[in-house]
């Protein structure tokens, strides 16, 4: 990330910035779980935070505070997904010498879309998860970088080869 930033005292300071905003974020919703939830008689050990979330009644205008929890969620996951997304990018774009991203852009996005439509419900979801994701994700995430690092590795090789011819026609 220090690249795309430029200088450290920048850095620095972006991160001091972020880490406060995610502390005062922290403590406003342990402080809105806290301080205006009733307690409830039946408690639930799987989703007790949601079960009291739905429990708070704002008036008219707020009837649950789950849907903002909600809303906070999906917005954190599509930031994740965007900062995930550039970094991808970013790296096809330097392993195969790639001038514009916006034909990458539009296919890996399809692909994110076609992938996210694949499962019909959240129990294909959990069967996935239980059964394939977690016994071939490292697997998949080390092959990956393994290729990452090949693809590299055989580019700079062209490259140095491509120096050295220069350098002898030009001698």
């Amino acid at each position: 990330m220090m690249p795309l930033i430029g200088d450290g005292d920048r850095f620095k300071k972006i991160g001091l910035i972020s880490l406060i905003i995610f502390f005062i974020y922290l403590i406003l919703g342990v402080m809105a779980l806290l301080f205006l939830i009733p307690s409830i008689t039946e408690i639930n050990n799987t989703l007790s935070i949601y079960i009291l979330a739905r429990q708070v009644n704002f008036g008219d205008f707020i009837q649950r505070i789950d849907a903002i929890f909600i809303l906070i969620w999906v917005m954190s996951i599509f930031s994740y997904l965007a900062i995930t997304t550039y970094f991808t990018l970013n790296t096809f774009k330097k392993v195969f010498n790639v001038k514009h991203k916006k034909s990458m852009i539009y296919s890996i996005s399809a692909l994110i879309f076609i992938i996210s439509m694949l499962p019909k419900n959240i129990s294909d979801v959990t069967i996935f998860e239980s059964s394939f994701y977690k016994y071939t994700s490292i697997a998949f995430v080390f092959v990956i970088c393994l290729a990452i690092l090949v693809s590299g590795y055989i580019k700079k090789k062209a490259e140095l080869k491509k120096g050295e011819k220069e350098l002898e026609e030009t001698s």
